[in-house]
């Protein structure tokens, strides 16, 4: 292993031996990742959406004991304020720290003889610092230990009203109401700003003047965040009880959702929602499943990184093949999970054929 002359960074080539051992280890990975993609799988088409929930919803007008519903009305809420955010009409305030401190980073680099593995100290904007004398680089283990001195925190309104378009006024809990894409959170203004001490600039609160311009070990920033309660007419989509708009419960799982606009508006938002993030877990299956196989075949592509140029292009070849092997389980199990029915009809007409023709065989 090379080291730098003040410790802080080091390089160092990663030999055969290495890097057969790695891949054996990563197998196990394997072995495991492997069938637990198929119950990702499984969750990610079996988990019930609000828009399959809520698709039969009536009015509150027409409402039907057992069935959701949902009303349409401005939404009103007592003041809500954060540590550094004045009091307003927030449904939330989401306020984010990090610190501008050490860290140890560790990157791997070629492949077969040329693989090296090379370490560096550095700062950079981190949400949880580490102790330098867990470090490996001797260099590295001598810096301060900054630590952050303001949270990273949530504030949500509790409680809220929201009178009807009829006319009605009902109790809501803005809290435990999941919200669809266009009730957006936005940075929070300066208007909107407590400073309590700190200092503004480029979109965050510093610790200390001097980092507003510049990146200096231990410097703290703040990111604010706030979701507006909406001024206009919001849809609340659930369950009716009296003067509250609580939680649905549709097969097991309860959904209280809200959003900006009447009711085809809001809902039409929760099935793009929805839609979308059918789309981001299938594709974390399948990214799960390709990571899986191209661990399990680890060994041979190691070799083969070893073998000039050809090889090299026979590994890159093979984690490719089991990327289209992983796209291709993974939408046969997708098709298995919905379309079970049809594979079951599909067998016991096989079976009533496969038995016609044994009949036919036997009358001739």
């Amino acid at each position: 292993m090379a080291i730098s002359g003040d410790g802080m960074s080091s390089s160092e080539s990663v030999g055969f031996g290495t890097q057969i051992g790695d891949s054996f280890k990563g197998i196990l990975f394997g072995m495991v990742a492997f069938p637990l993609s198929f119950y990702f799988i499984f969750l990610v088409e079996t988990c019930t959406q609000s828009s399959e929930a809520f698709k039969k919803a009536v009015p509150v007008t027409a409402m039907v004991e057992g069935k959701p519903t949902y009303v349409t009305g401005k939404v009103s809420s007592a003041d809500l304020s954060g540590q550094f955010v004045k009091p307003g009409k927030f449904i939330r305030i989401s306020q984010g720290s990090e610190i501008y401190a050490w860290d140890e980073e560790t990157t791997t680099k070629g492949s077969g003889s040329d693989q090296t593995k090379e370490s560096k100290c550095l700062l950079k904007w981190v949400s949880d610092s580490k102790n330098p004398n867990s470090f490996s680089l001797p260099g590295c283990k001598t810096k301060p230990h900054f630590q952050k001195t303001i949270a990273s925190k949530t504030f949500n309104a509790d409680g809220g009203s929201l009178k009807s378009i009829e006319g009605k006024d009902y109790k809501i809990d803005l809290d435990s109401t999941s919200y669809v894409s266009n009730v957006p959170m936005r940075d929070a203004e300066d208007s909107e700003i407590i400073l309590n001490g700190l200092h503004k600039g480029n979109g965050y609160l510093f610790n200390d003047p001097k980092c507003v311009n510049a990146e200096v070990e231990g410097c703290e920033r703040v990111k604010l965040s706030v979701t507006p309660v909406p001024t206009e007419n919001m849809t609340f989509f659930g369950k009716v009880s009296g003067d509250i708009i609580g939680a649905y419960t549709y097969e097991g799982d309860t959904f209280l959702t809200a959003g900006v606009g009447d009711k085809e508006a809001v809902f039409a938002t929760m099935k793009s929602d929805d839609a979308t993030m059918l789309k981001i877990g299938r594709i974390a299956c399948f990214v799960l499943m390709w990571a899986a196989l191209a661990a399990l075949i680890g060994p041979v592509t190691a070799l083969l990184d070893f073998i000039p140029f050809i090889g090299g292009l026979g590994a890159t070849a093979l984690r490719f093949l089991m990327g289209g092997v992983a796209f291709i389980l993974t939408l046969l199990t997708i098709l298995l999970i919905n379309l079970w029915w049809v594979l079951l009809i599909v067998l016991f007409a096989a079976v009533g054929y496969g038995y016609y023709k044994r009949k036919q065989l036997k009358l001739a």
